[in-house]
């Protein structure tokens, strides 16, 4: 995620976008293409939500430019689409952990990126919130054309959302595939180190995998 969103540069190789690399952009234009929904954001100060989605339009504004007609609209979609407009006038501090993962989401979204980086997205999200939160994800890459990579310890959200994963083992890739050609039980257990047992027929595109608990 690091080095896709430019943070670190690459030891070796090179990142493309737009058949140009990703060290030729610089942080406004880079920032009109990728927006990043970290694990954990840090804000100061006490923001109003709205205020912190408007944050998003930064990359469009020039120094002293006031938001214009168009990036309300923006900011207003981006919290309709996260469910986060009732919140618009509370201040971040006051949130819930998933409903400040929301309000980052849609300070992401008011972006108006072409590519996502998500950091464990749904960490501080209950299971109906996970659910809401991923398929508004997979609507707006159907639908928007949206390109979505996130980091997940959930095997089976994984699984579910994904069209492809890859499948890290101490920092060096393990599978890269689709979740049915990763996601294998034998592969898994032996990475994780815990014998899985696999249900195969389900609405998911790869087995739904579950540890095995042994009884004393």
């Amino acid at each position: 995620v690091r080095l896709l969103s430019g943070v670190l540069k690459p030891k070796k190789g090179e990142i493309i976008i737009r058949n140009l690399s990703i060290q030729k952009y610089n942080a406004r234009q880079l920032a009109q293409i990728i927006a990043v929904v970290p694990q954990q954001s840090e804000i100061a100060f006490p923001f109003k939500v709205k205020e912190v989605v408007m944050m998003g339009r930064a990359p469009y504004l020039k120094r002293f430019q006031w938001e214009g007609k168009k990036d309300y609209q923006v900011v207003e979609k981006a919290m309709a689409l996260t469910e986060t407009t009732h919140l618009s006038q509370r201040t971040i501090d006051q949130l819930s952990g998933g409903e400040r993962q929301r309000v980052i989401l849609a300070r992401a979204l008011a972006q108006e990126p072409e590519i996502l980086l998500a950091d464990e997205p749904t960490t501080y999200l209950d299971l109906h919130h996970q659910v809401k939160f991923m398929n508004l994800l997979r609507k707006l890459k159907s639908e928007n054309g949206l390109s979505v990579l996130f980091t997940t310890h959930d095997l089976n959200l994984a699984s579910f959302f994904s069209d492809r994963v890859l499948l890290l083992n101490q920092g060096e890739m393990a599978g890269l595939g689709t979740p049915q050609e990763v996601l294998k039980p034998e592969l898994v257990s032996r990475i994780y180190q815990v014998e899985l047992w696999a249900l195969e027929k389900n609405n998911f595109t790869a087995p739904l995998l579950f540890p095995k608990i042994k009884e004393k």
